[in-house]
C-alpha cells in the first residue's frame, strides 16, 4: 500500500472541510481589512467566519463525514480567525494609545497564547461540554466592542478573554 496516496488531500478533503476553510479565508480577510484600517469590514468578516466556525462540525456530524483531520483542521483555522485576527483588529485599533500600546500588546500576545492553549486542551479532550470559553466567542465579542465603539476597552477584554479561555470552568455545549 502506497503511504502518500493514502494520504492524498485531495482525496481526504470533504464538503465539510471546505466550510471549514471558509472559515480561515474569512480570518485573513478579516486581517487585511483590519491592517488597511477597514475596521468595519475586519468586524464583518470576523462574524462571518463565526458562522462557518459554526455550520461546519454541524454539517460534518450530519453527514457523518466528522474526521481527525476536520478537528485539527478547525482549531488551526480557529487561532487565525478568533486568535489572529481580533488581535490584529484590536492593535490597528489602540497602537494610538500613547506609551500605553506596549502593555496593551503584551496582553494581545498573552491572548494569543492563551487561545493556542485553550484548543490544545480541546483537541485532545472528548467531552460534552466546553472548559473555559471557546476561542470562537471571540470572533462576535471583538465585533460587538467594535461596533459600539468601545475598541479602548479591548486590553481589559483581551485580558479577560484569556483567562476565561484557559480557565476550568464547564460550559454546556449548546449547538
Amino acid at each position: 500500500m502506497n503511504i502518500k496516496e493514502n494520504f492524498s488531500l485531495f482525496r481526504m478533503i470533504e464538503f465539510p472541510h471546505v466550510l471549514t476553510l471558509m472559515n480561515l479565508l474569512c480570518g485573513m480577510i478579516s486581517i487585511l481589512f483590519a491592517i488597511a484600517n477597514d475596521y468595519k469590514l475586519a468586524s464583518v468578516f470576523m462574524l462571518v467566519a463565526v458562522f462557518f466556525d459554526l455550520i461546519d462540525g454541524k454539517i460534518a456530524r450530519y453527514m457523518k463525514k466528522a474526521t481527525p483531520l476536520g478537528r485539527e483542521l478547525d482549531s488551526l483555522c480557529d487561532i487565525v480567525s478568533f486568535g489572529v485576527a481580533p488581535v490584529v483588529l484590536a492593535f490597528q485599533t489602540t497602537k494610538n494609545i500613547g506609551e500605553g500600546w506596549i502593555f496593551a500588546a503584551i496582553i494581545y500576545m498573552v491572548f494569543l497564547a492563551a487561545g493556542a492553549l485553550r484548543l490544545s486542551r480541546f483537541n485532545i479532550k472528548e467531552v460534552n461540554y466546553f472548559e473555559g470559553i471557546p476561542i470562537t466567542a471571540n470572533g462576535v465579542i471583538v465585533p460587538i466592542f467594535y461596533f459600539f465603539g468601545l475598541t479602548s476597552w479591548y486590553p481589559f477584554i483581551f485580558l479577560v478573554s484569556a483567562i476565561l479561555m484557559i480557565s476550568a470552568f464547564r460550559i454546556k455545549k449548546f449547538f
